[in-house]
Order: structure tokens, then sequence, then C-alpha cells
């Protein structure tokens, strides 16, 4: 094999081997950026239907108060969302995002104003 053909090889492992790094940093970029900017769920509402409302709509099963029957005020809804309180869990910003969260408790300071659900 000659100088030429020796250099030739050396030039296209480190072509592809540069690619593949710049590859893999931006399928790992994309990825993370993903994670990051992903919700749970696609609206406050949603995340009460789907998390608060078999316990806090008033059925015969509920464990907790319905929510719709009197006026809370979002930041304490927010702050026993998180932190929990006797029967009901602390929900943790991995089960509901920051964002989801403050629609939900808004979602449902609307309902207890009597505002169109």
């Amino acid at each position: 094999m000659s100088l030429l053909d020796k250099s030739l090889r050396i030039a296209a492992v480190a072509a592809l081997a540069l690619m593949a790094s710049g590859l893999a940093a931006t399928a790992r970029d994309t990825v993370t950026e993903r994670l990051d900017d992903r919700r749970m769920f696609g609206s406050g509402r949603e995340a009460f239907t789907k998390t608060c409302a078999r316990c806090h709509t008033g059925l015969d099963s509920a464990v907790g108060p319905n929510l719709f029957q009197k006026e809370y005020d979002p930041e304490v809804l927010k702050y026993f969302a998180r932190h929990g309180f006797g029967p009901m869990p602390a929900f943790t910003e991995s089960m509901i995002d920051n964002a989801t969260l403050d629609e939900l408790a808004a979602y449902v300071a609307r309902q207890g104003k009597g505002e169109s659900r």
C-alpha cells in the first residue's frame, strides 16, 4: 500500500469520525431540547380530568372536596398540589410540570367562580 493510499484512508476514517460525533451531538441536543420542553398534559383542564377529577368532583367515591363548589385561590391550589395534605399525595414537577400546574389551578379557580368549563 502506498503512502498516498494510507493517507487517503486515514483522512476518510477521520472524516467519518467527525461526522459521527457531529451527528451524536445533534441527536443529544435534540433529545435534551425535546425533554426539557415536554408537557405531560395538553392543558390544565386535561391534567385536572386525568389526575384530580377522581377525588375532587363530588362523586360518592370522592376522597377530597369538590373543587368546583367554591372559589379557591390558584396559589393555594398549587401549594396543596405540590405538598399534598392528608390522603392527598404531593404531585412533584416530574408528575405535573409547572406550566401545566399553573393552568390547572387557573382552571379550577375559574370553575369555582362559576365561569364556563
